[in-house]
Parts: structure tokens; C-alpha cells; sequence
């Protein structure tokens, strides 16, 4: 069985794309429905979302066990030494994790205009920290649509 990461904050924040919000709307939710009218916007969120989840992953073991020093580092935006990294990839999910309450919450209620300048800022700025870090693009899952 894995460690917890704590703090609490923190696990929720690994959790970017997967836990609930508005209306238990998650982030993977709302960009199916986000979909429908920004399937390329969509798709390269979906890049920096597995991006973001794979290189997280190959830290799970540094999440659990120091997860309250790089919490602390990523609220005063002074990480230490070899965490620098790793909190600076935090930062990028943070960025894709408050992008998930934008869109939920359009999600939810589409009558107001579409987040399109939002999306596209995080787009561009977790795009620039992941390559700055050397987070390798990560193939599409196999599928019918993803046929060469």
C-alpha cells in the first residue's frame, strides 16, 4: 500500500485531475465538456495534464515521505536545494488545478462566455515549466481515434 501524502493540501493538489468540485465536477469531467466546442484546446490540456500526472508519479515516494517541506516551499515560493523541481512541478499542477475550478464551475452553468483566455494562458505557462523541466511529452493512449 502506498504512503498518504500530507499534508492534506497537498494530496489534493496531486489530485488535480481527479478530484471533485463544483458540483463533484472534476477537471477530467469538464474538459469532456469542454470538449464539444475546444477539442484542440482540450486536447493540449490533456498533454499537460499526463505530463504533469506521469512526472508527479515518479515522485509519489518524495510526495509522501517530504510532503510537508515542498508544501511549505510551494506556499513561500522558496524550495531548497534538490526540491526545487519538484516544486516547481507542484506549481505547474496547481496552475492546471485551478484552471479544473474554472472550468467546472463552466461546466456547470455555460450561460457566460467560455474560459478560452484562461485555458489558453495555462496552456502556455505549464507548457514553458514542463519543457523548462524536461517533462517528456507522453503518448496518447491507443484507441481508434488515435489510429496513425
Amino acid at each position: 500500500m502506498a504512503a498518504e501524502i500530507e499534508p492534506q493540501a497537498l494530496a489534493a493538489l496531486v489530485d488535480f485531475a481527479e478530484r471533485p468540485r463544483v458540483d463533484d465536477w472534476s477537471l477530467r469531467a469538464a474538459l469532456v465538456r469542454y470538449a464539444q466546442p475546444e477539442p484542440q484546446r482540450v486536447n493540449d490540456l490533456l498533454d499537460l495534464v499526463r505530463r504533469t500526472e506521469w512526472a508527479l508519479g515518479k515522485q509519489a515516494a518524495v510526495l509522501a515521505r517530504d510532503g510537508e517541506d515542498l508544501w511549505a516551499a510551494l506556499e513561500t515560493g522558496k524550495p531548497s536545494g534538490a526540491d526545487a523541481k519538484l516544486v516547481d512541478l507542484l506549481r505547474a499542477a496547481r496552475e492546471l488545478d485551478g484552471l479544473g475550478d474554472v472550468l467546472a464551475t463552466w461546466a456547470v452553468d455555460r450561460a457566460g462566455p467560455q474560459p478560452d483566455d484562461e485555458v489558453d494562458k495555462v496552456i502556455a505557462a505549464v507548457a514553458a515549466r514542463l519543457d523548462t523541466l524536461g517533462v517528456p511529452h507522453q503518448e496518447r493512449p491507443p484507441g481508434s481515434r488515435n489510429r496513425g
